[in-house]
């Protein structure tokens, strides 16, 4: 009579405390994103910035931007004047807020900023091989968890906005956006193809 392999049931305990660890992580940050999604205002657009690109600077440069172009003059690039307030997530600079002002009261308040998602910064990207064609590109090495995944325009106030405040909201967010492009183009929000 030959022997019979036992077939393995169930997982070593090593392993099931990982595959525990793992889901719990998981369940952490479906509440993190339910919890962005439940942030209060409407969402203009968003988009995702690479792990790869600082956070700290991009925001830095995008709040010396505004302060320029937007506080200084916004009359002439939003046909409205404006004032930029920083935003602060545990006492680092996390966007900021651009008030739309008539008659020296706010008419509509519209946040810059990053969510509260996590997304994984690899050390270096590699060739693939094995399922993957050879030579595609694959993520490799240690993965840091990097705070803010998408970078959003929010609309925060309640108020009923008109026509010429939502033409402001649209010039605010195309100035915005050719700022945000120099960035990825040059480093810095700064400069153009000009210089």
């Amino acid at each position: 009579m030959a022997a019979r392999a036992t077939p393995f049931v169930g997982a070593r305990p090593q392993q099931q405390r990982a595959r525990q660890a793992v889901a719990a992580q998981r369940c952490a940050r479906v509440v993190v994103a339910a919890a962005a999604q439940a942030e209060v205002g409407k969402l203009i657009s968003k988009v995702e910035i690479p792990a790869f690109i600082p956070r700290q600077d991009i925001v830095d440069q995008l709040l010396r931007w505004a302060m320029i172009e937007v506080q200084e003059n916004g009359v002439a690039n939003c046909s409205t004047p404006c004032k930029v307030t920083t935003v602060r997530r545990d006492g680092e600079l996390w966007g900021f807020t651009v008030s739309f002002l008539k008659d020296g009261e706010s008419a509509a308040d519209v946040r810059v900023a990053f969510d509260e998602e996590v997304t994984l910064k690899h050390e270096w990207v590699g060739r693939g091989a094995g399922l993957l064609p050879n030579g595609f590109p694959v993520l490799e090495g240690n993965a840091e968890e990097v705070m803010g995944k998408h970078f959003e325009i929010r609309k925060i106030c309640d108020r009923q906005i008109n026509d010429v405040t939502r033409a402001s909201i649209r010039d605010f967010c195309q100035i915005l956006v050719a700022a945000i492009n120099r960035y990825y183009a040059f480093g810095s929000c700064f400069v153009d193809d000009s210089t």
